[in-house]
C-alpha cells in the first residue's frame, strides 16, 4: 500500500510567525510535503486565536518569498461573496504558478455574522445574502471554479499582425442563479497552470459537500485526507494523505520539527515546486460548456494596420 504524503496546517499565530521569519520561510519551502493550509482555524470549528492574518494575503507573501512550497487559502462565504473569493484565488495561482488552491468551509471562525435571515455575506450591507449552509459553501465553490474559467488563458493570442491582443469573444459570462446570482465573467484571466485545486473541509460526514463537482479533494476526518493534531501519533495507513495541524501552544519550528521526523519515519515524500495540482495528482476539470454566453462580439483586426 502506497505510504501518505504530509499536510501542514496552520492556525493564525502561525501565519504571523511565518510571514515574519525568513529562517521559517526557507525551512518551510523546502519540506517535501504535498502543502500547507493557511489558516486552517477559519474553517475547522476550533476558537478563534488572539492574532490571525488573512489566509489570502499571507499566500500572497508566500507565493512572493518562495519558489516550491504549495498551500491552500482557507475561505467561507460567511465573509466575502465568492466573486471576490475567485478573484484572490485567481490571483494566487498568477503569483503563485499554480502551486496555490482554495480550502472552501461552510464558516469563518473569525469573520462576524450577517443578518439573522441571511448570515452569509450579508453582513458585508451590500445587499443580498445566503443561509450559513454547506449549500451556500458548495454554491460558493461552483462559482469560484466557473469564475477562474470565464476567461480562458488560451484566448490570450498577442497576434501583433492583426492587432488583437485577446480573442475576446471566447470571455463567458457563468450565469449562475442558486445561492449567488452572478453573470460574471471574473475581470482577470485564468492562471496559465489552469483553474485552482478546489478542496473542502469536513470534520464529519454531516459537513460533506452535497455535490462532487468541482470538488477535488475533502479535508478533514470525513475525507480522505485525515487532520492529526500535532503531539498525536500518526494514523494507520489506508489515507491518501494526513494534514499535521499545530495547535496555539505550538510553534512553527515545532510544526516543522515534526513534519521533518514524520518524513523520516515512512510518509511519502513530495517533491518541493511544482503545481498543486500536479503533486496531488489531479487531472484538469473540464471547460466551461462550448454553449455558454460569450461576454464580448468577436473581435476585429485594428484598422491601423
Amino acid at each position: 500500500m502506497t505510504a501518505p504524503y504530509l499536510a501542514l496546517g496552520l492556525a493564525g499565530p502561525h501565519l504571523v510567525e511565518l510571514s515574519a521569519s525568513r529562517a521559517l520561510l526557507s525551512r518551510w519551502d523546502a519540506l517535501p510535503v504535498a502543502f500547507s493550509v493557511l489558516g486552517i482555524d477559519r474553517v475547522d470549528g476550533s476558537t478563534p486565536a488572539p492574532v490571525t492574518l488573512a489566509s489570502s494575503a499571507v499566500g500572497a507573501t508566500l507565493a512572493g518569498a518562495t519558489k516550491h512550497g504549495r498551500f491552500f487559502i482557507a475561505a467561507a462565504p460567511q465573509r466575502d461573496h465568492p466573486y471576490n473569493i475567485a478573484r484572490r484565488v485567481a490571483s494566487l495561482a498568477h503569483l503563485s504558478h499554480g502551486r496555490s488552491g482554495l480550502l472552501i468551509g461552510i464558516r469563518d471562525g473569525y469573520a462576524p455574522e450577517g443578518p439573522r435571515q441571511a448570515p452569509a455575506w450579508g453582513g458585508a450591507g451590500l445587499g443580498g445574502g445566503a443561509p450559513l449552509n454547506a449549500q451556500t459553501a458548495y454554491d460558493a465553490a461552483r462559482a469560484v471554479r466557473a469564475l477562474e474559467q470565464s476567461w480562458p488563458h488560451s484566448s490570450i493570442i498577442g497576434n501583433r499582425e492583426t492587432g488583437i491582443l485577446v480573442e475576446s469573444n471566447r470571455i463567458v459570462h457563468v450565469d449562475l442563479d442558486d445561492s449567488f446570482a452572478i453573470a460574471g465573467p471574473l475581470n482577470a484571466p485564468e492562471p496559465a497552470t489552469g483553474a485552482s485545486v478546489i478542496a473542502w473541509y469536513a470534520a464529519t460526514a454531516a459537513d460533506n459537500p452535497p455535490g462532487s463537482d468541482p470538488i477535488e479533494l475533502i479535508i478533514g476526518d470525513a475525507g480522505s485526507v485525515p487532520v492529526v493534531a500535532l503531539g498525536k501519533e500518526p494514523p494507520a495507513r489506508g489515507v491518501a494523505g494526513v494534514v499535521l495541524r499545530a495547535g496555539l501552544e505550538h510553534s512553527m519550528d515545532d510544526l516543522l520539527d515534526t513534519a521533518e521526523r514524520w518524513l523520516a519515519e515512512g510518509f511519502a515524500l513530495v517533491a518541493p515546486g511544482g503545481s498543486l495540482r500536479d503533486a496531488l495528482g489531479l487531472s484538469a476539470p473540464a471547460p466551461l460548456p462550448a454553449t455558454a454566453r460569450a461576454a464580448f462580439p468577436v473581435p476585429r483586426p485594428h484598422v491601423a494596420l
